[in-house]
């Protein structure tokens, strides 16, 4: 039993908590929810998920998966490793009917009931990987997959399976987990960097934490340091968190307080990496070179009847994001199944395998070929141009600079499947260019 505690990895105020409660087994703790633990939600709802896992993982022989069934082998269907599989393959998470369960043999058989089953069928996919695979890199201190491991997971689901895994827990959106799924495919020598705008409450800070949980090396810049300088502080002469990002994702929130004076540092860094900072206090050159994923509220804080009006930088600056992208209000039968969902205690962020990270590492080092016909690349060409002519002079601020997003933007996507980029790959990546423009319609 004390080998269960042990392979939870608690500290000993939390191992001694759960022992002073009886808990000394993963079946005990898989058939509880954070209510009956005693503890913080985040804390307890981590040490139950790591113990279903655990138990998952010890009992699971084989997942065969297709479209409408998923049949799970195990060597035992007791009640806590049940609770432990419908856990790690997802239908805790899916809306209420989602799937049925049958208990046939040795197995547990799951079939489609509606239309959210598509994501019990991810999971289910990610978890027989792990057991083909032998076990995944990650937070519960197991090893990585190999490379053509990673290659073959990331090939069968492409740059579309990325983004509508990684951000499944924001409903609609699509554009805005798109293009931050492009970021993160980008290199921090060829960056993609992209604006979120959105009102309060728009799923921003979702998406924000959803990257900061899931990935590694990235730095997050909080509403205090955007205020004070990203680039450098005049007022004490302090470098900013830009200039200490070099090979990370910046998450930098609140970016519409930037002051004015680290605006002008802000220019170069975000184009080059490269930028001088003089001043009575400082005379620095710095290089950086990282990926930057901003969010800012409307000037207005809400959008108003021109929402292209209420963005709150500057042109010159939002020339710098490859992508600007306006949050979405979802519609009122969305709403309504997200309420539903928050009700029943669902909806809560969970954290992605870590294959996912290891794709997004190992993809960065890709570099993809242009395959594609002179006609779509033509065709790709001129349809960035007519949005550069139409939105030059507007706050969208779409210039010269689309030169360098025009080839950035499709490698991003094409790196997802390690992939080369081809006529559907500019098609996607021109989609992207147009939708994120159109949301400020």
């Amino acid at each position: 039993m004390d080998d269960d505690l042990d392979s939870l990895g608690v500290p000993p105020s939390d191992r001694k908590k759960l022992e002073s409660m009886g808990l000394t087994s993963l079946e005990q703790i898989a058939l509880l929810t954070h209510k009956k633990l005693g503890m913080r939600r985040s804390k307890a709802n981590t040490i139950i998920r790591r113990a279903r896992n655990i138990l998952a993982h010890r009992h699971v022989r084989s997942i065969e998966v297709d479209d409408d069934v998923i049949r799970v082998e195990m060597t035992s269907l007791s009640r806590p490793v049940v609770t432990a599989v419908l856990d790690v393959v997802g239908v805790y998470e899916a809306p209420p009917g989602a799937a049925s369960m049958d208990k046939e043999d040795d197995a547990l058989v799951l079939r489609r009931e509606s239309a959210a089953f598509d994501g019990v069928v991810e999971h289910a996919r990610v978890q027989r990987e792990v057991l083909a695979g032998g076990e995944v890199a990650g937070r519960d201190g197991q090893r990585p997959l190999g490379e053509d491991e990673v290659r073959l997971f990331a090939r069968e689901r492409g740059f579309d399976g990325f983004w509508r895994q990684v951000f499944k827990e924001i409903r609609g959106n699509e554009v805005m987990k798109q293009a931050l799924s492009v970021s993160l495919f980008s290199t921090f020598r060829e960056p993609v960097h992209t604006i979120v705008i959105g009102e309060p409450g728009s799923s921003k800070t979702l998406a924000k934490e959803i990257i900061e949980r899931n990935f590694r090396d990235v730095t997050t810049v909080g509403a205090n340091t955007t205020r004070a300088g990203l680039v450098v502080n005049l007022a004490t002469g302090e470098m900013g968190a830009l200039a200490y990002s070099d090979g990370k994702v910046v998450l930098a929130d609140e970016l519409d307080k930037i002051p004015d004076e680290d605006i002008e540092h802000c220019y170069e860094l975000l184009s080059n990496g490269r930028c001088s900072v003089h001043s009575a206090k400082v005379h620095e050159e710095i290089e950086s070179h990282f990926v930057m994923v901003s969010f800012a509220n409307p000037s207005s804080q809400v959008f108003r009847d021109a929402p292209i009006r209420d963005i709150p930088l500057p042109p010159l600056l939002m020339s710098r994001f490859a992508l600007i992208v306006r949050t979405e209000a979802i519609d009122r039968d969305t709403r309504h199944d997200l309420f539903r969902q928050k009700f029943y205690g669902g909806g809560e962020l969970q954290e992605k395998s870590a294959l996912y990270n290891q794709w997004v590492e190992l993809a960065r080092m890709h570099q993809p070929d242009i395959v594609a016909s002179g006609e779509a690349v033509e065709s790709y060409l001129s349809g960035v141009n007519d949005l550069v002519e139409d939105h030059y002079h507007t706050n969208l601020r779409r210039d010269l600079r689309m030169g360098d997003y025009i080839r950035r933007v499709p490698q991003a996507i094409a790196r997802a499947s390690f992939g080369d980029v081809s006529d559907e790959t500019l098609a996607a990546a021109e989609g992207l260019f147009r939708a994120s423009v159109e949301s400020w319609r």
